[in-house]
């Protein structure tokens, strides 16, 4: 069973894909598990990752170095967070493979949930339910 601060390699689609029809990601790409909600343990909120410095109209947290290290990545990484797929863990078809790459560190988790909120006082967070 995977947890918060959990990195995955996981078939993210994008909300722009999904957008035009498409039903599984291009690719398999690290992402991390950011959100478990109490009253629905067995749905599982995933932000993706990516190498790629966002453009400046996306919401992201850049992954430090020490980070990166932790969960498996390249650095730099960039944590997107103004969109995200959501499954429930029983649905969990498209992960590259069951065992997470790495983890985030709490102090790193609790950052990510700080700038999340922010975020999404902001703007509204684009969701793409998966399964």
């Amino acid at each position: 069973m995977v947890k918060p601060g959990d990195l995955i390699r996981y078939g993210y689609l994008w909300a722009r894909e999904a957008a035009r029809g498409e039903e599984t990601g291009r690719k398999f790409r690290p992402a991390c598990i950011v959100v478990r909600i109490p009253s629905q343990p067995s749905s599982l909120f995933i932000f993706p990752l990516t190498s790629q410095r966002p453009s400046e109209e996306r919401a992201y947290l850049a992954v430090t170095e020490i980070e990166c290290r932790r969960g498996g990545l390249d650095y730099p990484s960039f944590l997107i967070l103004d969109e995200y797929n959501r499954f429930l863990e029983s649905d969990a078809f498209d992960l590259e493979a069951p065992e997470p790459i790495g983890a985030f560190s709490p102090s790193f988790m609790r950052k990510i949930a700080l700038t999340l909120k922010d975020v999404a006082r902001t703007r509204r967070l684009r969701a793409v339910t998966r399964g």
